[in-house]
């Protein structure tokens, strides 16, 4: 209790040493990453530094309320020793107060002693504790309270002096009671200095108790509030990156091979866009091969068909020009200009039918162009006639002046494959309608072409409805099918800026809708 002064410096300085340790490579290691050029706080270079700045953002702070939680339990812990020092000041007052009653009743010689004692003890207490109490009652109140425990030291000592070595003739009633009266005014007065430094000191810690609880209480709320703001702050930017990843992959999901722009500052996001336009290259590159596989393997199929068709015209030039031939001298002139007619006729028939093949044979980009509808659908017709049984109907009912602006080799592979796919499934005495009119789109108001093929066959099973765009889905035999064909009308489609949808109910046949939006050639629009 009467040392306490050394035990509390001790205690501080131990205590400031081993929070230093602590604080000392943490906050060199902080300072040095934010002045080392690795982080730039609005704008780091990737995810990765921004989710590490989050992580020493949140140790600086937590580092901010450690160090504030010790600097008020440190505080605290400095007020209560004081208190203690103070306390120990009052108890030895009021011992020297009750020995002080006790001689004055009784004059004993042992309370004096102890009178004595403690007397010096509280004046050694005063000057161990000087360094402290002085700050803490003032050192105008620190001396007077020095002064005053000399002096009642002299007056009790004048007392005992009284009371064992005079008569009471050599020191009258007067003079001891006006002593007496001294050392009570003195005593008292010790009390009252005691008390109040007492009441004072509790009144500062509890009042820094009621701080310190407003204090931390704020710096909960502001280190809340700075975790809110930089997760939100971080987050956002991550998220906005991702975001851009996840719409650049729905778009490749959905058939869309744009290359995704590169303009994001994360690295990390960077590196995988770029894989990404890589990827997209890549898939778009295969996706040309497999749309020509696709077209070899339906002219291969379709060759049959065609040398059929060719047959017929080259039979008429054949039949003709051997009649020339056999009866030329024999023949009129209006006869002969008839038979050289047919022949022309047949042999643009022929050519046409070649060029038609060769164009949807032949590899191109892809192409605007303003098309007539009706005539592309007609040359499809002509490759594909061979194909279909002769009892099947084939009807059309397409205006002749309804225009689209599209890829000609890509939507005649459209009408191909679904035309085809009608022929597979309606048997030897079906029919196909294939009907095209321009609409309003009630949605985006823009002006559209509208194209049904419809069939009267089976219909599609429900089981397999959502997945007939699936690519390599098929229900066909091995060796019949490569599944490819609905999956590439419906990336065809896609690549136009439209939409396709089918219709179907079991036994009563299916039907594909296409809606192609207008585009203008002048605009240059690419898929």
């Amino acid at each position: 209790m009467y040392f306490m002064k050394n035990r509390l410096e001790g205690s501080c300085r131990n205590a400031n040493v081993a929070f230093h340790d602590f604080l000392g490579p943490c906050c060199r290691h902080i300072l040095d990453y934010l002045t080392g050029g690795y982080l730039q706080i609005m704008a780091p270079k990737g995810i990765r530094q921004k989710i590490t700045l989050g992580f020493y953002f949140l140790l600086l702070c937590i580092v901010a309320m450690a160090g504030l939680t010790y600097g008020i339990v440190h505080e605290v812990g400095y007020k209560i020793e004081s208190l203690e020092i103070i306390d120990d000041f009052l108890n030895m007052t009021l011992e020297v107060r009750r020995f002080e009653k006790n001689y004055f009743l009784y004059g004993k010689e042992e309370d004096y002693q102890d009178n004595t004692a403690f007397l010096n003890e509280l004046g050694k207490h005063l000057q161990q504790n000087s360094e402290i109490l002085t700050p803490l009652m003032g050192k105008d109140v620190f001396d007077d309270l020095w002064n005053s425990v000399q002096q009642y030291k002299e007056n009790i000592k004048r007392l005992h002096g009284m009371l064992t070595v005079g008569t009471p003739a050599s020191f009258p009633a007067k003079d001891r009671i006006q002593v007496e009266n001294s050392i009570r005014a003195i005593g008292k007065k010790l009390t009252d200095i005691a008390e109040q430094s007492s009441r004072n000191k509790r009144q500062r810690i509890k009042k820094l108790l009621g701080t310190t609880g407003l204090v931390l209480f704020f710096s909960v709320l502001l280190f809340i509030f700075l975790c809110i703001f930089f997760a939100t702050l971080l987050g956002r930017d991550i998220v906005r990156s991702f975001k851009i990843l996840e719409d650049h992959t729905k778009r490749i999901s959905r058939g869309d091979f744009m290359l995704a722009p590169i303009g994001v500052k994360d690295e990390e996001i960077k590196s995988l866009l770029q894989a990404f336009n890589r990827m997209t290259r890549e898939l778009r590159m295969h996706q040309r091969q497999l749309v020509q596989s696709e077209k070899l393997a339906s002219l291969g199929t379709l060759l049959s068909g065609v040398a059929h068709e060719l047959n017929n015209p080259l039979s008429n030039v054949s039949s003709s020009a051997q009649i020339l031939a056999e009866d030329l001298d024999e023949l009129d002139e209006d006869f002969k200009k008839d038979l050289i007619t047919q022949i022309l006729e047949q042999s643009d028939r022929a050519r046409d039918i070649v060029r038609t093949l060769l164009e949807f044979s032949r590899k191109s980009e892809f192409a605007w162009q303003e098309l007539s509808l009706k005539t592309l659908v007609e040359k499809t017709i002509t490759l594909i006639r061979g194909q279909a049984p002769s009892n099947v109907e084939i009807s059309l009912d397409i205006p002749d002046d309804l225009k689209i602006t599209a890829d000609k080799q890509r939507m005649q592979q459209v009408f191909i494959n679904l035309i085809k796919n009608a022929i597979d499934v309606i048997g030897e005495n079906g029919k196909i309608w294939i009907s095209c009119r321009e609409i309003i789109s009630k949605g985006k108001g823009r002006r559209e072409v509208e194209i049904l093929i419809e069939d009267n066959g089976p219909g599609i099973p429900a089981e397999i409805r959502d997945k007939i765009f699936d690519p390599f889905f098929t229900t066909k035999d091995v060796g019949h099918g490569s599944g490819l064909g609905l999956f590439i009308v419906h990336d065809i489609v896609e690549m136009h800026g439209g939409t396709i949808r089918v219709e179907t109910r079991t036994g009563q046949g299916t039907t594909f809708i296409i809606w192609i939006p207008d585009r203008s050639i002048a605009t240059g629009e690419k898929p």
